[in-house]
């Protein structure tokens, strides 16, 4: 009897403990979308980060599924949305920076207390305001001081809050997450958290991050948002590509015999390309041979019509870690090696590589002092202080087609004659424009005031076509006064300007030609 009841105990003990075992939660089981396919295997720790193996600590923070009823009442008056971004894309080594919006329903908002109010500007017919709050956080610790509070002040794996200044405002807790890790923060209705990539896998990854509203006995969920970035070993960039004269840029067709700009924008928004060597490499695909600048600005003249393929490579040489020596064994029998060593990068100047190098990353938040609970992870970090002469080369890639044919290269008034009759209210004004190159199909006049910032009349004609490039265009003029006049002649490719003075008294009109500087205010139609 005494040894069934002895098996009995045990039986119950396990199953016990197998419950226990089981109601563990850890971080890895409240992401929202689940476990991503990118989570799967090893990732190289993201410093100040921690596994999400860490147990999560659901008794004060509630971990609620998609489709939870309990979403529908977690604030009070409506819902709040978390709104996620990045500056993704972001070259290996570099850092990127995520930033979450919180969005609070209607006629709410946060005060410079970190209160959520009601804002009294606001309209809300469906909702009377009994009170000016809607989480007076304020009042809850008027009368205590940090660490001696009814609030529980740490994060879901038992780590206090660091110390912050504004520790009063801070009311909601961000969790995110991503590659296997997490990181916790406190903050208001905003946060923004940066990580450095150079060890993160360069693909498409995704960042989650719950947030919660701080409470007295427990923390409550009041949104989660997640967002994919982009880690890339080829440095994002795009190019600006522009003429004078072109009617749209976008359709990638330009005018022969006249110069088009070139100008690359690199996407590097953490400045990790800053103290690199940056060179640009341009063939245009016109025969003329290759162009290497380390200016990200620069032209070409193609002086052939047709259809041309154009090709940009981008090399930044950026100080980096001399990789360690690798070891080499010596053995004296014949064997088959399954591991490839890296080239050894020396010390010399001008020494650089295309591999990618460990570096120990870093993380920044707003706040200091954060404190990181230890896990049972190991990570071996390598000195990685830059060495005189040691570079890593990273590139970046730009094609287009583009197709480049005739077009008008400049227009000029070369002539202006009174023509108005004797008993005329209004003045009459020929204007006589000559272009060069292609033949105008179109031209518009638009008559502004003396400084060119007021259009007050805009007349528009098909141009009859002729073998040579000369327009005749009768304008009027209401009453005396100084005219800024625009004439543009256009074709279905190009887009040219003349601009002049015209000053009109009683009963007499004189014009004076010249180049004045409402040409750059003029709208352009595309």
């Amino acid at each position: 009897m005494k040894k069934d009841l002895v098996l009995g105990g045990l039986v119950l003990l396990s199953l016990w403990l197998i419950s226990g075992i089981q109601a563990v939660k850890r971080f890895q089981d409240v992401r929202f979308h689940g476990k991503q396919s990118n989570d799967q295997g090893h990732h190289s720790q993201i410093r100040g980060w921690s596994p999400d193996r860490n147990t999560w600590d659901e008794q004060l923070y509630p971990a609620w599924k998609a489709g939870d009823a309990r979403w529908e009442n977690c604030w009070r008056g409506g819902k709040v949305e978390a709104l996620l971004t990045s500056d993704s894309p972001a070259l290996i080594g570099s850092n990127i920076t995520f930033a979450v919006t919180l969005r609070f329903p209607r006629c709410q908002k946060e005060n410079d207390d970190g209160d959520i109010i009601y804002d009294r500007k606001c309209r809300n017919d469906s909702f009377s305001y009994q009170d000016q709050y809607v989480y007076n956080w304020t009042k809850w610790v008027d009368d205590c001081n940090e660490g001696n509070c009814t609030f529980l002040n740490k994060f879901p794996d038992g780590r206090p809050f660091p110390h912050h200044p504004d520790w009063r405002r801070r009311n909601f807790v961000y969790i995110f997450q991503t590659l296997g890790q997490y990181y916790a923060l406190s903050g208001r209705s905003s946060a923004v958290l940066s990580i450095n990539t150079t060890n993160i896998t360069a693909g498409t990854q995704m960042m989650e991050v719950s947030v919660y509203r701080r409470d007295h006995r427990r923390h409550y969920p009041v949104a989660k948002a997640s967002a994919m970035y982009i880690v890339t070993e080829q440095i994002p960039l795009y190019v600006n590509i522009s003429q004078k004269n072109d009617r749209n840029s976008s359709d990638k067709i330009f005018i022969k015999d006249s110069p088009i700009t070139f100008d690359v924008k690199l996407h590097d928004p953490s400045h990790y390309l800053a103290k690199a060597a940056v060179s640009f490499n341009w063939t245009f695909g016109d025969g003329s041979g290759s162009f290497v600048s380390n200016n990200p600005l620069s032209s070409h003249t193609y002086t052939l019509l047709g259809n041309f393929s154009l090709n940009l490579t981008v090399k930044a040489a950026i100080p980096g870690p001399c990789k360690p020596v690798t070891p080499t064994t010596f053995i004296p029998t014949t064997y088959t090696s399954s591991t490839t060593t890296a080239p050894v990068t020396s010390n010399s100047t001008g020494n650089s590589t295309d591999l990618p190098f460990t570096e120990t990353a870093f993380v920044t938040t707003e706040g200091s002092n954060v404190t990181t609970a230890p896990t049972t992870e190991t990570t071996t970090h390598i000195q990685t202080t830059p060495a005189a002469g040691c570079f890593i080369d990273r590139y970046g890639y730009y094609k287009a087609n583009i197709r480049i044919v005739d077009g008008i290269l400049e227009v000029n008034i070369v002539e202006m004659t009174n023509v108005s009759p004797s008993e005329a209210q209004n003045a009459f004004i020929d204007f006589v424009v000559a272009c060069q190159g292609s033949i105008p199909t179109d031209a518009c006049t638009i008559i502004s005031d003396s400084t060119c910032t007021i259009p007050q009349n805009e007349v528009c004609d098909e141009v009859v076509t002729t073998d040579e490039c000369l327009v005749t265009l009768r304008r009027a003029f209401t009453g005396p006064g100084t005219y800024c006049v625009n004439i543009t002649l256009g074709d279905d490719a190009s887009l040219a300007l003349a601009s002049t003075l015209v000053s009109v008294s009683e009963g007499n009109v004189k014009a004076t030609i010249a180049m004045v500087s409402c040409i750059k205010t003029l709208p352009m139609k595309d």
